[in-house]
């Protein structure tokens, strides 16, 4: 994730909130929020490092399915065991995001 210098993205997303509210139900007592596109900033910042809650111990082996579909690693598609390998994978990706976007390399074909 990188972050973001300009901070109009946020007063733009906050305004289209605040104007259209995003969509919501509650199952279970709990809120759930259909998700708002985020404009993508015209000048990216530095890499940040974030969303630790998935966080495992590297030294076992691991077979739950993690990361996001465009950061997957081969290990992680091809269900077999992984382990901290995986994090240099992900380094790979944000290195080559910072060259050219990964959406272009490892995105599904649209149905336009």
């Amino acid at each position: 994730m990188f972050g973001i210098e300009d901070p109009t993205v946020f007063e733009k997303f906050e305004q289209a909130e605040l104007e259209h509210p995003t969509p919501r139900k509650e199952i279970d007592g709990r809120i759930i929020y259909l998700s708002r596109d985020l404009e993508m900033p015209s000048d990216l910042g530095l890499p940040v490092l974030c969303d630790f809650g998935s966080a495992v111990w590297g030294e076992e082996k691991h077979e739950e399915d993690v990361q996001p579909d465009v950061y997957r690693s081969p290990e992680v598609i091809l269900n077999v065991p992984w382990s901290y390998e995986i994090d240099i994978w992900n380094v790979g990706c944000m290195v080559g995001n910072i060259e050219a976007p990964l959406k272009v390399l490892f995105s599904l074909p649209s149905n336009g």
